[in-house]
């Protein structure tokens, strides 16, 4: 019953500030929440799903969603929204991104939702990829944001192929990190970074500008 009332609060906050929350508010939920539990426990190497919770239920709010959450999947009439949905990639391979918000049946926005991001060693999957191979070459490492685009870009077929995408980043990028974002940007013209901490915009306007998303 704490950890309801703690959630629920939270979903009311996020409902109520709809078009007035910040960017850095939201990075400061989730810097809240990590200095709770690491008081605790003093470990927060394995807590995962926070990040993606926030965005599923603010766009949850921005959607005018109002039914229940069945099988991760929400629907609001042809508007879908899902958290964790399995798609077969261009590779044959499943990809599970974080968040998509989908109409008809198509994904017309793709959320991946990173704490950070790292230097990362890339799956064998991953390594005989002509996209990751060429970004490793050029950025010097493989990155989180390297993982990400590929996985992305593999959902990106049949009747997926035009959805726009965005990596929301809770934490500023630290600049050993910022040359694969805009060898990224600078590519695929379709995907796009926001970072949240210290970005003192309204969330609602940044995926306004970013994503030309209405809500």
């Amino acid at each position: 019953m704490i950890f309801q009332n703690a959630f629920t609060e939270l979903d009311s906050y996020l409902k109520q500030n709809l078009n007035t929350v910040t960017c850095d508010e939201l990075f400061k939920l989730k810097k809240d929440f990590y200095g709770m539990f690491d008081s605790l426990s003093n470990n927060t190497a394995n807590l995962t799903g926070f990040t993606e919770l926030i965005i599923f239920r603010y766009l949850y709010h921005a959607f005018n969603m109002t039914g229940e959450v069945i099988n991760r999947t929400v629907h609001n009439g042809d508007t879908s929204i899902s958290i964790g949905k399995r798609f077969n990639g261009k590779n044959g391979k499943y990809q599970e991104p974080d968040i998509v918000v989908e109409q008809d049946g198509r994904i017309e926005y793709l959320f991946s939702i990173k704490n950070i991001l790292s230097t990362v060693a890339p799956t064998e999957n991953e390594k005989r990829s002509k996209l990751v191979q060429q970004l490793i070459k050029t950025n010097g490492v493989c990155t989180v944001a390297i993982q990400d685009i590929f996985r992305i870009d593999n959902i990106r077929h049949d009747k997926h192929e035009d959805f726009k995408s965005i990596t929301v980043v809770f934490s500023e990028i630290a600049p050993r990190h910022q040359r694969a974002v805009e060898l990224i940007r600078g590519q695929f013209e379709w995907h796009r970074f926001l970072v949240l901490e210290n970005n003192h915009k309204p969330f609602v306007k940044e995926l306004e500008d970013i994503l030309n998303l209405k809500i």
